[in-house]
């Protein structure tokens, strides 16, 4: 998944998740053709609606998710440019839009900013990436969806429209470190996975899912510092979780901590293996990486003779993950 700045390439599908977000709202303001003016303010960089102040999460070409956003700059001009896609519509809609406005900016100070749209099936982590981005401002939000930003610590305000109930946080966060650490023996018959690479070697590793000790040391090191538990609970030894993949694994996990405000920033992992690995390393960060959306470094030890991972009996990964809470 990348997180970029809005192109015209993904207008149409970044105003079709604007208008949804709000539908009830736009409808209201716009009328029938409410997505056709969103699409078309998109398109000129009409404020609210400016590519430059918004962020698309976009996945194999596919736009996931979109955050809009807008300063109190934005706020106060350009306006005029609504008279060239709504004609005669201008006088009913741009008298809601001044009075929706004025009251916005009763309570905006120009260091705060405004989130104009937050739609999608990612937007845990857009908003996550909007705070980060601007650590320590203001973030004001008019929305339909109240249980969404009160999870993260969103406080309730005064209203602008009866259809929307206000919400605003200082944008920060906090930074928690969790270590995972997993061994598994070598045997024969099975496939050496490891970051969800396979390894070309005559042994594998033994366990009940696919073994993979890199995936699963890292998923206890994101378990234990932010839900308190480990993989046996989450992924206990049952005939669902037999064979299963520990890359899939890791994924439901990093969703299921988005979900809940935590998201991984960094992760750094050891294994000890007398198995040779480096040529792989670039894969398994690659792998790892497009699951954790966070920087990855591997590193690999022999055990020098001291450690039973010498003797080729087993592998064994330690891994130190750095999560941010919002």
């Amino acid at each position: 998944m990348k997180i970029q700045k809005i192109s015209g390439e993904f207008v149409e599908e970044v105003a079709k998740l604007i208008y949804l977000e709000k539908q009830n709202f736009y409808d209201e303001l716009f009328g029938s053709d409410a997505l056709k003016y969103i699409e078309k303010a998109l398109t000129n960089d009409i404020p609210p609606f400016q590519k430059d102040y918004g962020l698309v999460a976009v996945e194999d070409g596919k736009v996931l998710g979109t955050l809009l956003f807008a300063d109190k700059a934005s706020f106060r001009h350009g306006y005029q440019k609504w008279l060239k896609i709504l004609g005669l519509k201008i006088f009913p809609v741009g008298s809601k839009m001044i009075y929706i406005i004025q009251r916005l900016l009763i309570e905006f100070g120009v260091n705060d900013l405004y989130i104009v749209a937050l739609a999608g099936n990612v937007k845990e982590y857009l908003l996550y990436t909007f705070i980060k981005q601007n650590r320590y401002r203001k973030v004001i939000v008019d929305t339909a969806d109240d249980k969404f930003y009160t999870k993260f610590g969103f406080h309730e305000g005064t209203p602008v429209h009866n259809k929307l109930r206000r919400y605003e946080k200082l944008c920060d966060y906090e930074t928690l470190s969790g270590i995972g650490w997993d061994t598994h023996p070598l045997i024969n018959g099975r496939e050496l996975i490891l970051g969800g690479v396979k390894i070309e070697n005559q042994f594998g590793l033994d366990g009940h899912s696919d073994a993979d000790v890199l995936c699963h040391a890292i998923i206890d090191s994101l378990l234990g510092v932010a839900l308190k538990t480990d993989i046996g609970m989450l992924f206990p030894e049952t005939a669902e979780n037999k064979n299963r993949k520990s890359l899939e694994m890791l994924r439901k996990v990093v969703q299921n901590l988005n979900f809940q405000g935590y998201f991984p920033s960094s992760i750094d992992c050891v294994i000890i293996s007398q198995v040779k690995l480096s040529s792989y390393r670039q894969m398994m960060i690659e792998s790892v990486e497009s699951v954790t959306n966070c920087p990855v470094s591997i590193k690999f030890k022999s055990g020098n003779g001291v450690y039973p991972e010498s003797e080729f009996k087993g592998i064994t990964a330690i891994c130190v993950s750095n999560v941010e809470k919002i």
